[in-house]
């Protein structure tokens, strides 16, 4: 049943696309058809092109969420529970959150050079960032009575953090990791169109801005959509599988 709807919602966002193209309330040269669209999808496909900018900006994805995980999810989960660390950094996180992450992309252009390791370096302060606020936060808000009952069993810091507190923060992980990969995918995207990329799917967007291919634009911003639609519908089956105690 879900699927059907789904299917309803996207087939009615496509004929009112296509009555709008009729209609031309927008100017055509601006404004593709899904027949334009359908068109130059075929034409990508078959010259091949698009599939190596699709595949550099999944890896650079990819890689920015995996190594942002590895480092935010356990400094979300020291900070959300031991509370004397956050006192100490807590005002820290809290700038950090304010800065937007395309402001240092200059500045690790400088460090780093125009590779991929600057457009990463941005992904993974901005996905570190949401990472332990979300986690930590959601942890504040866990009551202690679990902890004080096993503590007062014997149970020692390590025993549970492992059995306690990381099923504690595990719903709080999935919902930050997709948080964390919407903004991967922004900030990849935006920095591919800036500068030094030769391939990617932004470099691809900001050459049709030179060559003024609308339909390539279209059919180039759905592919990121579905994109993030893969790795969230991907998370969103790992939290039922992981979270399985949590209700619908």
């Amino acid at each position: 049943m879900k699927y059907k709807t789904s299917l309803i919602g996207i087939f009615s966002a496509v004929t009112i696309w296509q009555i709008i193209a009729w209609l031309k309330i927008f100017n055509p040269i601006y404004f593709a058809s899904p027949y334009e669209v359908i068109a130059e999808s075929i034409k990508m496909i078959q010259g091949g092109a698009v599939f190596i900018d699709l595949t550099l900006t999944i890896y650079r994805i990819a890689v920015s969420v995996i190594i942002s995980s590895l480092i935010g999810i356990p400094l979300g989960i020291a900070f959300g529970y031991f509370a004397r660390i956050y006192k100490y950094v807590g005002e820290i996180v809290d700038f950090l959150r304010s800065i937007p992450p395309i402001v240092i992309y200059p500045l690790l252009l400088i460090v780093l050079g125009p590779g991929d390791s600057s457009r990463i370096g941005v992904a993974l302060f901005g996905s570190i960032v949401v990472l332990v606020l979300i986690i930590s936060n959601g942890l504040f808000q866990q009551a202690p009575l679990r902890r004080q009952y096993f503590a007062s069993l014997g149970a020692n810091k390590v025993q549970l953090v492992n059995h306690i507190v990381w099923y504690e923060a595990l719903p709080h992980v999935m919902v930050a990791l997709r948080t964390a990969v919407s903004l991967s995918i922004i900030i990849i995207v935006v920095t591919e169109m800036l500068v030094g990329a030769q391939y990617g799917l932004g470099t691809r967007v900001q050459n049709v801005q030179i060559t003024s291919n609308i339909p390539d634009l279209f059919v180039t911003i759905i592919i990121i959509g579905l994109i993030g639609v893969l790795f969230n519908k991907t998370l969103i089956c790992l939290d039922k599988k992981l979270v399985f105690w949590k209700s619908n």
